[in-house]
């Protein structure tokens, strides 16, 4: 009887434990600032803000995904250092991107004037929790203003 019992709470928190995560809540961009300015590629640092809706925390081993900048392709992104993410809580995540000169002068004119634009993320994520890892789809937007003088400090 013991042992059934054991065996029975065995098989629940496996299960408890093989959840699905839910998909990560896009807040925005929180800051951009320029590292390394070129005629050729030019270096971000940017922050990310998401919510993650799950009450379990996660690990997450990688992040490919194309950023578009008013549905126009503006850079590429990959990440494959793991990055704890806590539950029911509100985080950043950093990212370095490489940025043509050539995609920036596109969207010019609108930086500039400080108009918003439609910012989106589509890609792909492998996250873990123990033992388990489950790659999902992502896929934000967002309208927001980019602001030059801000993103230009230090240079």
């Amino acid at each position: 009887m013991k042992l059934n019992r054991t065996l029975l709470f065995v098989i629940i928190f496996i299960a408890a434990s093989c959840a699905t995560p839910k998909p990560f809540v896009f807040k925005g961009l929180k800051s951009i600032k320029m590292e390394k300015a070129s005629l050729g590629k030019n270096i971000f640092n940017a922050s990310f803000a998401y919510q993650n809706p799950n009450h379990f925390e996660l690990i997450l081993k990688q992040l490919d995904c194309d950023v578009l900048v008013n549905d126009q392709p503006f850079t590429h992104y990959h990440l494959d250092t793991a990055f704890k993410i806590p539950a029911n809580t509100e985080f950043v995540m950093p990212a370095k991107m490489e940025i043509e000169l050539s995609s920036i002068l596109k969207h010019s004119v609108d930086i500039l004037f400080n108009k918003p634009m439609k910012i989106t993320v589509k890609g792909d994520a492998t996250l873990s929790k123990g033992i388990f890892t489950k790659h999902m789809p992502i896929e934000f937007s967002t309208e927001q203003r980019l602001n030059l003088k801000e993103a230009l400090k230090g240079i």
